[in-house]
């Protein structure tokens, strides 16, 4: 009988330890936004983003502090953020979405519309991290507000919005 009692004691001791060594997300903080430059490494197959593909960039570094971004192809716009949250260090999973603007973007290869696209990838709790867009297609060119959210569990915890306009400012 004590035998058996050991093993659920042993199995809800190891359940609750494994439970206090849980990632916890108490928010992002948007670090730096704007127009970036930086190297893309790869470009991965993605079927549910408008273009088919995503990138895999790195050396990201901060062009211009803006939300304001020319409407042109080759344009790298987005944010650094930090995932504030315990332990430093912790891995989470984040979903990313990217809403376009009212008409949506419409990828000619697809003949397909999209009002917004989301992805999933993993983020360190504590480290900086980006998310952006680049706009590398014609028609990915489309003018008015775009934002990239950043969401965890069903909760959303950053936003940006830029827009994307063939007017901009020299003084911004």
């Amino acid at each position: 009988m004590l035998r058996l009692l050991t093993l659920p004691l042993l199995l809800f001791a190891l359940t609750v330890a494994a439970g206090a060594q849980a990632t916890r997300v108490d928010g992002i903080e948007i670090v730096d936004w704007g127009i970036f430059r930086n190297n893309r490494h790869a470009i991965v197959p993605d079927p549910d983003s408008a273009a088919g593909t995503r990138n895999i960039v790195g050396n990201i570094q901060l062009q211009q502090a803006t939300t304001t971004v020319p409407a042109l192809v080759g344009m790298k716009f987005g944010f650094h953020f930090r995932v504030v949250g315990s332990p430093p260090g912790g891995i989470v999973t984040l979903k990313f979405v990217t809403r376009f603007p009212r008409q949506g973007i419409t990828n000619p290869n697809s003949a397909k519309t999209f009002p917004s696209t989301e992805f999933y990838s993993g983020a360190v709790v504590g480290a900086i991290s980006y998310r952006g867009y680049a706009l590398d297609y014609d028609w990915e060119v489309e003018t008015g507000p775009w934002t990239l959210e950043v969401w965890h569990e069903g909760r959303k915890l950053a936003e940006k919005t830029f827009i994307v306009t063939r007017l901009v400012s020299s003084a911004e």
